[in-house]
């Protein structure tokens, strides 16, 4: 299958996959935006990103779509469709940014932007789409930029993002963006054969460190 094949696949199995969700379960979840959740769960949130991490590295499209979902349902408090019209950009920067080094500003960043705009929109928030989507592609650049990809390093535009999001700049948020950094590189390391409960530990402490800090 090309890769333009696997790309319309990956967003028709997403496409589907949240409309069968919310056909079943609409009535439970409701379809109306919650707006931004400063309280969300963070064991939760930290077992759909593990999961959505295994999914990604492990090809599992259908279940990295369902992922995906719940994180955004839990952390951003969007409703289905949101989710729906939020993680088809997204995807599709995903996908481009993960065929290698290329022209990020140009084929992958106006997605992160459509896809942070929509979101912002949906949820009554006021934050500069452009902006929170260029710190969006800054931690991922810098992961895969020799000599940018420490932890601290990341961990620090990863915490630059939250402030975006959230407005908040505190102890606690950077830590968050430093564990989640940390969780990234140790799924590295082990590649296919990373410590998967460690991993969701570290980001279990990630996101309780984000939840002090965004309250």
């Amino acid at each position: 299958m090309t890769g333009k094949r696997k790309a319309a696949m990956f967003l028709l199995v997403m496409a589907l996959l949240l409309l069968a969700v919310g056909a079943f379960f609409g009535w439970y979840v409701g379809f109306h935006n919650l707006g931004l959740n400063r309280s969300f769960n963070p064991q939760r949130v930290a077992e759909a990103e593990a999961h959505m991490w295994r999914a990604y590295y492990g090809r599992k499209m259908g279940d990295l779509a369902y992922q995906m979902a719940g994180l955004m349902r839990e952390q951003m408090g969007a409703s289905l469709w949101t989710t729906k019209q939020v993680i088809e950009p997204m995807a599709e920067g995903t996908r481009i940014f993960a065929k290698g080094p290329g022209d990020y500003q140009r084929d992958v960043l106006p997605k992160l932007e459509s896809s942070y705009e929509r979101l912002g929109k949906a949820c009554g928030e006021d934050w500069d789409p452009h902006e929170v989507a260029q710190a969006e592609l800054g931690w991922w650049v810098a992961r895969r930029t020799p000599g940018e990809n420490a932890p601290e390093q990341v961990g620090a535009k990863i915490a630059h993002l939250y402030t975006l999001i959230y407005g908040r700049d505190n102890a606690d948020v950077q830590q968050a963006g430093l564990l989640r950094a940390e969780a990234a590189a140790l799924r590295d390391a082990g590649a296919d054969n990373a410590d998967w409960p460690a991993i969701e530990a570290l980001l279990l402490e990630s996101y309780t460190a984000l939840r002090r800090g965004v309250q």
